[in-house]
């Protein structure tokens, strides 16, 4: 546990815990409000943000927020959660850096949801150990789930990462709701969701080239949410709830190679999934070798073809 990530928590309070989109927070920065500070966590530093959640250096945000969804072996109640907000405030947040997640409540999960402030993939995969610590140790240690079916974890992705201009990032933008879209049963495999998919179901790829960016629906029973895209980010909703650290690792490192690839993909190569993954790490091919081929999603001559082009070395915990 690190010195400068204890605080005194003795007396958490339900204040610790928000509710649903931060109850009484109005406007587009609900998804902000309840962190003691404005951080943008980096690979090795925190950067302060403005009351905007920009940074005040002005350089734009490549980030990932998570939304982990957690269920609690207690039965669903306000006592239980508050119970489950004290486990969380006092064992399971002292093991990452200060102020990196807050807590609100779901009326679709038994437990609560933990919310993070934006990081980038580096800050994610330096801090593996930790997300290692939480899923295989704490977690099972206070009877706490993240996929009992109903639990998800939406990945929330800064505009930054899709492209340096407007233009460019619409551009992924729309390629990376069309992927998604049209080979929704492979990333249903490949995002590890699990159960029902009623609050992430597939969306049209009909109009996917043309649509407009700043009109998109925002509604819980889509996969994908662009509605704040005009405020600097989108959301993959149909990631799954990780049952433990190396799914949890497998599934962001499929995230990381999407959003990284699709800037560089022409519409025809969308269609392809051996385009699509080509060049990938061994912990994306490992998701596609199994759940995504054993979900019958993916032929074994495109597994094979992604393969040969799979680089091997790459060790992230």
């Amino acid at each position: 546990m690190r010195k400068d990530a204890r605080r005194n928590n003795a007396s958490v309070t339900r204040g610790d815990l928000q509710g649903y989109h931060g109850a009484r927070q109005a406007g587009i920065n609900y998804a902000f409000c309840g962190f003691r500070s404005n951080k943008y966590f980096t690979s090795d530093r925190t950067i302060k943000c403005n009351e905007h959640f920009q940074r005040e250096d002005g350089k734009p945000m490549k980030g990932y927020g998570l939304e982990i969804e957690t269920g609690f072996a207690l039965a669903r109640s306000d006592v239980a959660r508050n119970i489950l907000a004290n486990i969380m405030q006092t064992a399971v947040f002292p093991t990452f850096p200060d102020d990196l997640f807050k807590m609100q409540e779901d009326g679709s999960i038994s437990g609560v949801e933990c919310i993070t402030q934006v990081m980038t993939k580096e800050f994610i995969r330096n801090h593996y150990k930790d997300f290692k610590t939480m899923y295989n140790d704490l977690f099972p240690m206070f009877g706490i789930r993240c996929d009992d079916g109903s639990c998800g974890m939406h990945v929330n992705i800064s505009n930054g990462l899709l492209g340096t201009t407007p233009k460019t990032q619409e551009a992924s933008l729309r390629k990376l709701y069309y992927i998604i879209n049209k080979h929704y049963d492979f990333f249903k495999a490949a995002f590890y969701r699990t159960g029902s998919t009623t609050y992430c179901g597939r969306m049209s790829c009909e109009n996917a080239k043309t649509m407009d960016v700043n009109a998109m629906p925002s509604s819980h029973y889509n996969s994908f949410n662009g509605s704040h895209f005009r405020e600097g980010r989108i959301e993959i909703r149909l990631v799954g709830g990780q049952k433990n650290f190396a799914c949890f690792r497998n599934t962001m490192e499929v995230v990381f190679h999407i959003v990284d690839a699709v800037k560089d993909l022409s519409w025809a190569d969308c269609d392809d999934l051996t385009k699509i993954f080509k060049g990938c790490n061994k912990y994306v091919f490992d998701r596609i070798k199994s759940r995504c081929y054993d979900a019958g999603s993916i032929s074994l001559q495109a597994v094979e073809a992604i393969k040969a082009t799979v680089n091997f070395e790459t060790e992230y915990l």
